[in-house]
């Protein structure tokens, strides 16, 4: 009988020793696997301080804004612009009325070379949607975005494209970011909280409770777009007077050349 017991207790021991040393190797994994994510942390945030800095087009001495006439013969509007040289170039919008909400923002937008017209003929099409590609490069143009590594990892971007650059730029500085792990989502159009998450990460991300106060489309709101819209409704960046900021809905080209001109108003 007694030595059963003594049996037992042996085989316990052996249990409680193999315990203690499976737990002192699993700490010691769990460590040596904390101490990988630091070190990838601290390279990822060295890679960042080497990428270019974001200065935003704003209004001064080398952009002035253009001077916008009424065309009367084809209806519409002329914006005329100086160049550089002392030259003016006269771009006509035969859908962009003058006495209306974006006609200011248009006219910021062309004088910044930001946006022109779509195709020959003398048209703004302020009421379009945006595709993804497009903003990336309106918001590559609006950055002076410099050259930074390629961005190979989507497929849907191919490095012959007119809008690889502008991609790479923008996914690289975390302005836009891609519908999948592996596609950008070229062809989609852009949504209203899309488009104001990529103004919000350009802004630096200033802080804001995220809790949409009087906005009265918050509870069409993603998740993911809280801070963002928060941000921008309570800045002013949008208002309920000119049109209105439907969070799911495609941001039209209008929209987008109010955000830029009000933006740049605020980042000076």
């Amino acid at each position: 009988m007694i030595k059963k017991r003594l049996k037992q207790i042996a085989v316990l021991g052996l249990l409680v020793l193999a315990v203690v040393l499976i737990h002192n190797r699993v700490r010691q994994e769990a460590e040596e696997m904390a101490n990988e994510v630091q070190n990838v942390t601290v390279q990822e945030d060295d890679a960042e301080d080497v990428q270019p800095s974001m200065t935003v087009i704003r209004l001064n001495d080398d952009i002035r804004l253009g001077t916008v006439t009424e065309n009367l013969e084809q209806g519409g509007v002329d914006v005329t612009v100086q160049q550089p040289d002392g030259s003016e170039t006269v771009y006509s919008f035969t859908d962009v009325a003058i006495d209306s909400w974006y006609v200011d923002a248009v006219n910021f937008v062309v004088s910044a070379n930001l946006m022109k017209g779509m195709g020959d003929e003398p048209i703004f099409h302020p009421e379009y949607g945006i595709l993804r590609e497009e903003l990336a490069s309106i918001l590559y143009r609006y950055t002076n975005g410099q050259e930074v590594s390629p961005n190979e990892r989507f497929e849907d971007v191919p490095e012959s494209a007119w809008y690889y650059d502008s991609v790479s730029w923008v996914t690289n500085r975390h302005l836009m970011s891609g519908v999948t792990p592996t596609t950008f989502g070229t062809g989609e159009y852009m949504t209203c909280e899309q488009a104001l998450i990529a103004i919000y990460r350009l802004a630096g991300e200033p802080e804001t409770d995220g809790s949409l106060l009087d906005y009265p489309y918050a509870a069409k709101v993603s998740s993911f777009a809280r801070t963002a819209v928060d941000w921008a409704w309570k800045s002013s960046l949008i208002t309920e007077k000119e049109c209105v900021w439907y969070p799911p809905q495609a941001i039209s080209r209008a929209q987008v050349a109010l955000l830029l001109m009000r933006f740049s108003t605020m980042a000076e």
